[in-house]
């Protein structure tokens, strides 16, 4: 049972940035992962079988075997861990135990865990597209990760009840270490990756002091080769430690200065079209590895928010930036008592400029050409036309006709047959008509054919459409609209503990406070249409010319129009938001038990102020409004956003919660142990800076936003040459984002009764390390879950729908926990020969259905992935290492849309699309394609 349901075991590093006393064995010792000294979620340095927790360990040695191409890529061997690591060296997902509720999407992928950096939050106040994985990057000085699952993770820091992902900088070394790193990505395996990492430290005579540098730099274009390099940047890091003895003890004191700045694209926006989904065929001209990225699409846009403009790229992707500077500190008396403190003050910004593909519409059709362009609003559209669409080079490549109030120009190009006459004097879609199309992928069909909705009709009927309508399904082009925004974080964070240990017991007690002023800019900037091709994406310049001749200019130089538009609304927000947590924990090790606990309190204080711009300019509907340049016929600046009095929000709320966890073990012998343990924990509100934005949400509190209960029930093992962890765990969770509902008076907002959406999980999830020979390792893991959502409320007839409580219905839905697999599996081998080690790491994934709905039966596909490495040392203090991900090139899915998803039937949704048009259109997410990466150590 244990062989086949355990993984990852490993060895204590002492590390001068630990933020708590972590008193290792001698060196020439060889301890096992029971054995091993853990920090993270026990506040006081503790050995790990003593501890009573659900833990694993990542060493260096662990680090070596393999590329990570990010940090949470270096999760994804953990038991009980689950990494959506498609989107490349940052914005993942990571969920632990099923708890896939509020990661949805990659500016909130942890919402539920927590990444430390020497024992401090990255991120101490997330939000959306502010999140840990954004501002850290593991380099050559991680020296160690701690992960403690569940139990007392919720007792540690803030946003931990799920997990917490301590990152540890490894102690200061003499002498100096350079690596190279290539890595040869895409099905043409071409050369995209390169990196180099450095480090230097060097140690007095006594060893009592040191000084270390450390950073990377790193350029890549990526699987896809887009003409540019997807990612760039790097970090630079000054480690600086000094020990101390005096007459009242030891201790030593540790600086680390940081500064990080990364350029990294978002890699799950761009998909790939093929026919089916199950077994996909695909499109022709679109390869496994298509680019679709934009080229061009610069704009000059207005500040709203001061005067002046400033410039947007969409091709410079998401920048980020982090200076921090970080003091620990540890004292050990002669006597019982120990102290431990940390401080760390940051600065972190994210600038995101990128476009993002909202879907493909025909040119036909009225999403790409009037309300594209804000025409439905100026009304330009009713007088007779055409649309004409240019690209880079200033050829045409397209033109529509719009015929109405009795006009018929121009002849359909495929058939030749004239347009049709349309006498009507207000839009009529029927009178939109392609004139020309020399646009790439002009034919694609989207196959489409006849649809039955799933859900009844008040009848009882079942209504059914055929989809797309003929004149949406061909001459496709990609509506694409701007990401424009810029966030910020200054923070301040500190804690203290002091620890009184006894013969066979200890006490600890501590404060942990923290303080950021957060900065929260969206701009809702343009729309475009572009050409769909492999490498063309590119907007086009459109203009609207009128039948006597007027032109009209409908976007920039950029091919971006209706700069008031966009999925974004344009908002500015601040907050200032502080945590103050005391904490105690006790042990107690009579005999063969050990007890121990322990609980924490916060108190949340919040100000945030908030203006939105979405109230349109007062000229927007007249064709002579000049808009922001003065000039009537630049229409792309029409209409445009303004401030009003009634969204101008403030709001200071506060929140107290309290959480706890103890646990009891009991020891058979040295080797072997069980242990229970039981944690009530609640989680803050995520998001407070965007959390009050209207009149209606200041009914709100401030949280807790969610709460978990859990059972943990553990059996520990471990020797030198097997040990490792086995896990039952069964958990409840819940979340509330305390909907609002408009009363009877149309004006004033009420807090729909209290509905945390309740789930569960429950599972075991184990690991091992065993030595099957001197040469030989085997680290395999095993996760098994069982998730169900319990009641999901959603409230019918409120706010338009019907004013006031009376007539408010609630529905309660049920079923499989979305996105959980049911097992997941990992196993590595390693093997040494002389100067060679070859490493082997295997890694399945069950099949996952994509959200509780019964009637949505569509599953996310298993994956299979293999890796191998080679490693050789006998070059003197050298080490070359090449390894092959996916080297079967096994393909997965990891997500999946119909391209049929927009102006279906009555009742009809996406999920009776999929089931009902299976080998139709669609765009998916794979994996990426085997690469190989050859890396090169050299210590000096």
């Amino acid at each position: 049972m244990a062989l086949v349901l355990a993984a990852g075991a490993l060895t204590a590093t002492a590390a001068h940035a630990q933020t708590a006393p972590a008193a290792t064995a001698p060196a020439e010792t060889e301890t096992t992962a029971v054995d091993t000294v853990i920090v993270t979620g026990v506040m006081a340095g503790t050995v790990a079988k003593k501890a009573n927790v659900s833990f694993s360990v990542i060493t260096e040695d662990d680090m070596s075997k393999f590329t990570p191409i990010s940090a949470d890529d270096m999760l994804r061997d953990m038991p009980g861990v689950v990494v959506e690591s498609n989107d490349g060296v940052a914005r993942n997902e990571v969920f632990t135990r099923g708890m896939t509720i509020g990661t949805g999407a990659n500016t909130s992928g942890y919402f539920w865990s927590t990444i430390l950096e020497d024992g401090l939050p990255v991120v101490p106040f997330k939000f959306s597209g502010f999140q840990d994985g954004y501002f850290y990057r593991a380099d050559i000085s991680t020296s160690r990760v701690e992960s403690v699952r569940g139990g007392s993770s919720a007792t540690g820091v803030t946003t931990s009840v799920g997990a917490t992902f301590n990152y540890i900088t490894g102690p200061v070394r003499p002498g100096g270490v350079i690596q190279t790193r290539i890595g040869f990505e895409g099905d043409d395996l071409h050369l995209s990756w390169k990196q180099v990492d450095g480090a230097y430290g060097w140690v007095n005579k006594a060893g009592d002091f040191g000084v270390g540098l450390s950073g990377f730099y790193r350029r890549s274009n990526g699987q896809v080769k887009p003409g540019w390099d997807l990612n760039h940047g790097g970090q630079f890091k000054v480690n600086l430690y000094k020990d101390y003895t005096g007459a009242n003890g030891s201790g030593s004191f540790n600086v680390v200065l940081k500064h990080l700045d990364d350029t990294n694209a978002e890699l799950t926006t761009f998909q790939q079209p093929t026919y089916g989904y199950e077994n996909p065929q695909e499109i022709p001209g679109f390869g496994r590895d298509v680019n679709l990225f934009m080229n061009g699409g610069k704009q000059t846009v207005p500040n709203y928010f001061k005067d002046g403009t400033h410039t947007l790229d969409p091709s410079d992707g998401y920048r980020y930036k982090q200076d921090a500077v970080s003091l620990s500190w540890r004292h050990d008396t002669d006597g019982p008592w120990s102290f431990t403190g940390a401080a760390r003050i940051q600065k972190s910004t994210y600038r995101g400029q990128s476009y993002k593909p909202q879907g493909l519409a025909s040119l036909a059709s009225a999403a790409a050409t009037r309300e594209r362009f804000g025409l439905n609003i100026n009304n330009l559209d009713r007088t007779p036309g055409y649309y004409q669409f240019y690209n880079a080079a200033g050829q045409m490549v397209a033109s529509v006709a719009n015929n109405i109030n009795g006009s018929q120009l121009g002849a359909n190009y495929r058939t030749g047959a004239a347009c049709p006459k349309v006498t009507a004097t207000t839009f009529q879609a029927a009178g939109l008509c392609i004139v020309s199309n020399t646009l790439p992928n002009r034919d694609i069909d989207m196959r489409g054919g006849v649809v039955t909705a799933t859900i009844p009709s008040a009848d009882g009927t079942y209504n059914s459409g055929t989809v797309p309508v003929d004149s949406a399904s061909k001459d496709l082009i990609l509506l694409t609209r701007a990401e424009d925004n810029y966030r910020a974080s200054d923070d301040y964070m500190g804690n203290f503990t002091a620890t009184y240990r006894g013969a066979n017991y200890s006490f600890n007690a501590g404060l942990y406070v923290s303080r950021s002023s957060q900065k929260n800019d969206n701009w809702a900037n343009g729309l475009g249409v572009s050409a769909w091709a492999d490498g063309q994406v590119q907007n086009l310049d459109v203009k609207y010319v009128t039948s006597t001749g007027t032109s009209y200019q409908l976007t920039d130089a950029g091919g971006w129009g209706s700069y008031g538009s966009g999925l974004f609304t344009t908002v500015s927000q601040r907050a200032k938001i502080r945590e103050i947590s005391p904490y105690v924990g006790a042990s107690w090790s009579p005999g063969k038990w050990d007890f121990n606990g322990s609980a924490k309190y916060q108190r949340f204080d919040a100000k945030t102020y908030s203006e939105t711009w979405d109230t349109r300019n007062a000229g927007a509907a007249s064709l002579t409004n000049g808009g922001l340049d003065g000039d009537p016929l630049t229409v792309y600046d029409n209409v445009y956003m303004t401030k009003t009095a009634a969204k101008v929000i403030t709001a200071d709320k506060h929140v107290n919660k309290l959480d706890y966890s103890v646990a009891v073990g009991y020891n058979f012998s040295d080797k072997h142990k069980v242990y229970y343990r039981w944690t009530d924990a609640k989680q803050p509100a995520a998001g407070v800076i965007n959390r009050y934005s209207t009149a209606a949400t200041l009914v709100r509190p401030l949280g807790p936003t969610a709460f978990i209960k859990g059972h943990e029930l553990a059996y520990t093992f471990g020797d030198r040459k097997f040990n490792g962890q086995i896990t039952y765990f069964y958990q409840n969770f819940a979340v509330n984002d305390y909907p609002t509902a408009v009363d009877k008076d149309n004006v004033s907002t009420y807090l729909l009764p209290e509905n945390f959406n309740k789930y569960f999980t429950r599972g075991v999830e184990a690991w091992a390390k065993w030595r099957v020979t001197k040469d030989l390792e085997w680290s395999p893991s095993v996760t098994y879950l069982n998730g169900k959502t319990t009641e999901a409320y959603t409230w019918l007839n409120t706010g338009a729908n019907g004013l006031g409580a009376d007539d408010d219905v609630l529905r309660v839905d049920a079923g499989i926990l979305a996105r959980s697999p049911q097992w997941t599996i990992s196993n590595t081998l390693s093997y040494r020969w002389g100067n060679f080690r070859f490493n082997a790491r295997h890694r399945w994934m069950d099949v996952r259905k994509l959200n509780s709905n019964a009637l949505d039966k569509r599953y996310l596909p298993k994956q299979d992935n293999l890796d191998i490495s080679g490693q050789y040392s006998g070059f003197s203090k050298t080490q070359i290492t090449l390894d092959v991900r996916n080297v079967l090139n096994k393909q997965y899915i990891s997500a999946y849309d119909p391209m049929i998803s927009s102006n279906l039937p009555t009742n009809v949704q996406v999920y009776d699309i999929v089931a009902q048009l299976p080998e139709s259109g669609y765009l998916l997410k794979r994996n990426a394609p085997r690469s190989v990466w050859l890396t090169v150590r050299k210590e000096f």
